[in-house]
């Protein structure tokens, strides 16, 4: 332990010599230290040796027992000096979404709303409670719906598809997620709880429509089968009957909604849901066993009411031109005064000569509470219109054709007749 103390007094001693040589004014004295240092390097008398090592620092904080209000104050002391930085928010808990699809495999009503929520870039929680019997009769419970899917907007039921999309064409369902105060329409409780099967997403149940109907919802019905069978078994209810091969033709069903086909036993309907779906047609499904699953399973129908035929479009009678006993216009025709043009006009002299006609008329038409407008003239034809009360007035075809292309055809010979808008074809 002596020689160790020593052997530091030396080193210190020999740092300081040297140092202070290194810095000296003078030459000699500078390369004295110089020669120094390099023989104590040769001794050893550089360096104190160190018996045991310094562990190395990994840069990390030793784990240190702390009470949480200590570290809430060394974090902020830390904060304050720039040591570390603060807690960025994209770090928090990102928060739930407001909109959540309770849904099932094989709905085609499920499979309709998530559709709508991806296309329409809405942010959801979907959750599939197809093998989860508890979480369904839970929902189902608490709703009181028994069709799915089940659609919540801040833990409150709005319906199924239906509703979700009626929310979607009014505008109103952006607005309810974005807007915290809004209050979401609740569907009416219905309630049951019975576990229905709905279809395997190509066939939908007789007691999945049944389920559907007596809550009220929306259901487009599409009758596939041919007229006579229409006629002797019924139909539907609201269905809308269009025989398979027809099909093809129809055009004012709507591609976005959620069609269920049915026909005698369930084949027909299904190949009407294959055309459809290559027209473009995102949700058609069959009713699994046709109508006669439907009838077997209890279900009602109506007597089918064939859709009268649209009457053929008549074409426009034409009402003849009744003439007064004496037209006011008459005076103007036999007139001696009035001038006749003996040569053709062209140009503007022809649109100023049918003016000055026009002017000797206009008097007359005014009386009534009426005008005379001119809308072009041609070398043989001139376009006027009559305007106030004689648009209305049931002498109007009279006075265009007995008095004022009469007056034009005398005073200028190459006219050969009028035309006006409010002249009968």
């Amino acid at each position: 332990m002596i020689g160790t103390l020593l052997k530091r007094i030396t080193v210190h001693t020999l740092d300081r010599v040297v140092e202070r040589g290194k810095t000296s004014e003078h030459a000699p004295v500078r390369m004295a230290a110089a020669g120094l240092d390099r023989v104590r390097g040769i001794v050893g008398l550089d360096r104190i040796d160190i018996r045991l090592e310094i562990p190395g620092w990994d840069g990390g904080t030793p784990d240190q027992p702390m009470w949480q209000t200590d570290r809430d104050k060394l974090r902020k002391w830390q904060q304050d000096r720039g040591i570390v930085k603060p807690e960025k928010a994209a770090d928090a808990k990102p928060a739930e979404p407001v909109l959540v699809i309770y849904y099932k495999r094989g709905c085609p009503y499920c499979r309709a709303a998530l559709d709508l929520v991806r296309e329409q870039n809405l942010l959801a929680k979907t959750i599939d409670y197809t093998d989860n019997h508890d979480l369904r009769t839970a929902v189902r419970t608490k709703t009181g719906r028994r069709t799915t899917p089940h659609v919540f907007i801040r833990e409150q039921c709005i319906g199924g598809f239906d509703e979700l999309r009626e929310l979607h064409e009014s505008g109103k369902l952006k607005q309810l997620l974005a807007d915290p105060t809004a209050e979401p329409v609740v569907a009416a409780i219905v309630g049951g709880d019975d576990d229905e099967d709905e279809g395997d997403g190509r066939e939908l149940t007789a007691a999945a429509l049944k389920a559907r109907l007596a809550e009220g919802g929306k259901v487009l019905l599409l009758d596939v089968r041919e007229p006579s069978e229409w006629a002797q078994t019924g139909v539907l209810a609201g269905a809308r009957t269009v025989s398979l091969g027809e099909l093809e033709k129809v055009d004012d069903l709507d591609p976005q909604g959620v069609w269920i086909a049915y026909c005698r036993s369930g084949r027909r309907s299904l190949q009407a849901a294959e055309i459809l779906g290559r027209r473009g047609f995102k949700s058609v499904v069959s009713l699994r066993g046709g109508i006669e699953g439907w009838k077997a399973a209890g279900g009602a129908t109506v007597p089918y009411e064939p859709t009268p035929a649209a009457p053929a479009k008549k074409p426009p009678v034409k009402l003849p031109v009744i003439h007064p006993e004496r037209s006011p216009f008459e005076a103007l025709l036999e007139d001696p005064n009035a001038a006749v043009d003996s040569e053709p006009l062209e140009g503007e002299a022809l649109i100023a000569r049918v003016r000055e006609v026009l002017e000797t008329c206009r008097p007359l038409v005014q009386a009534d509470g009426g005008d005379i407008e001119l809308l072009d003239v041609t070398s043989d034809t001139v376009g006027v219109r009559l305007t106030g009360n004689c648009v209305t007035c049931p002498s109007s075809q009279a006075t265009l054709k007995q008095g004022i292309e009469r007056k034009l055809k005398q005073q200028i010979p190459q006219i050969k007749g009028i035309r006006s808008p409010q002249l009968a074809p």
